[in-house]
């Protein structure tokens, strides 16, 4: 498995207001503060007037980070676009792990109050349609190597793989756990 470019989103939680305006001055302050090990922070983008688009996003060198609205679903999108040495289980944890750390740092900003997450699911998005078109096949093939992932990482856990993409638009899937499991406290 060659794909570089995908991303994790992680969902905020259902009936909540996160107005993403509002989070223009959280993203400057991680420019400024150099809050994302590993990644060059450039610049952050006003997408909000696109109804079911990425919202606010900072730009860095390595990947996208973005208040995305898709499926009016909103949650913070990580999207990887620099390459990453090693197998496709480091770039997921990667992937993962620095989706994991923006949620985080959201929920502890200072500036807007009240940011929280569902603990218990997380949407895979190829960005490379090339190298992951979104057939059968090939969310047979993704789907299954995340959940031999997942075994790996929650032997206990319980977890269900649903919500594939259509036909036409990027392959994607939701991975919603069934149990106790908490995936921010990773």
């Amino acid at each position: 498995m060659e794909l570089q470019k995908f991303g994790i989103k992680l969902f905020f939680k259902p009936n909540s207001s996160y107005p993403s305006k509002e989070f223009i001055p959280v993203f400057h302050n991680w420019i400024q503060t150099n809050s994302v090990p590993e990644h060059m922070l450039i610049d952050v983008i006003d997408y909000s007037h696109i109804p079911d688009g990425p919202g606010i996003m900072l730009i860095a060198h390595e990947g996208h980070f973005s208040l995305d609205k898709e499926n009016n679903m909103p949650g913070i999108l990580y999207s990887r676009k620099a390459k990453i040495v090693g197998d496709f289980q480091k770039r997921f944890e990667s992937v993962f792990g620095s989706s994991l750390q923006a949620a985080k740092l959201l929920q502890n900003n200072e500036i807007v109050s009240g940011v929280d997450f569902q603990s218990n699911s997380f949407r895979f998005i190829s960005n490379d349609r090339l190298l992951a078109e979104n057939n059968k096949e090939n969310q047979e093939l993704f789907s299954n190597t995340i959940d031999e992932m997942l075994i790996e990482k929650y032997p206990n856990g319980k977890w269900v793989i649903d919500d594939y993409s259509q036909e036409g638009e990027r392959l994607a899937f939701t991975v919603k756990f069934q149990d106790d499991i908490n995936i921010m406290l990773n």
